[in-house]
């Protein structure tokens, strides 16, 4: 744990010049390609860090150039940089807006290209799926969704929200289960303390998507993508 406290600096200091590249060369960078290379050097650069490992299982299953709507568990802030070293072609997150109170971090969020939805504003989350599904369907830009809305308390999946399974009956790209295990233990919610270990990330095979689902077809397709995480992950409760 001296390691961890020692390394608290260069975590920040890494994330501070991370996030000022990325604001500076955002408008130049409308693909987002530049935004996805850096987010997976800073990715990298912490995991080595903190003296965390990553594990990917099932990136075969990937077709080059697809774009995907990843659907991930979350139990730790730690699941997003594993992500970010896991995803081949980089990916675009949705998150909630709470996030961009986190210092150094959560400020370059507000820089990002990633997706912002206002939760408390029905309207404003509308128009934040909206703007991700154009992001798919224009630009080939996958997207990373964790269905169950905040972090998990004791790493067991919780229940799905609707929002990411709207967006996949707006864009009908295939669906892919993402299950990461082991970043609970080494942060797990209401701590801030990392221990150092290994995660995995283990891809699920595509599901294909289609656009305009029913709300019957969605709430089947998200029951079929909670059960299919529940398995990776070798559990069969929450």
């Amino acid at each position: 744990m001296i390691l961890f406290y020692l390394s608290i600096p260069f975590v920040l200091l890494t994330t501070l010049i991370y996030s000022v590249i990325a604001a500076l060369t955002r408008p130049i960078d409308r693909s987002a390609r530049i935004y996805h290379s850096l987010m997976r050097g800073w990715s990298r650069t912490l995991l080595w860090l903190l003296r965390v490992k990553v594990n990917t299982v099932g990136r075969e299953h990937l077709q080059e150039k697809t774009p995907y709507l990843f659907i991930a568990n979350h139990s730790s802030y730690l699941d997003i940089i594993a992500i970010g070293v896991s995803l081949p072609n980089g990916g675009l997150f949705v998150y909630k807006e709470e996030l961009t109170k986190v210092p150094v971090w959560g400020w370059s969020l507000r820089y990002s290209p990633f997706i912002m939805i206002r939760r408390t504003d029905p309207r404003k989350a509308m128009e934040s799926i909206e703007g991700a599904a154009r992001e798919i369907r224009e630009r080939s830009q996958s997207v990373v969704i964790f269905p169950e809305g905040t972090r998990s308390t004791d790493g067991v999946l919780g229940e799905f929200k609707r929002g990411g399974f709207l967006l996949a009956a707006k864009t009908g790209v295939p669906l892919v289960p993402l299950a990461i295990q082991g970043s609970h233990k080494l942060l797990p919610r209401g701590d801030w303390r990392v221990r150092s270990g290994e995660i995995t990330v283990n891809f699920g095979r595509p599901i294909p998507g289609r656009s305009e689902l029913n709300r019957s077809e969605e709430r089947e397709l998200q029951e079929r993508l909670r059960e299919e995480l529940q398995m990776m992950l070798g559990t069969t409760n929450g």
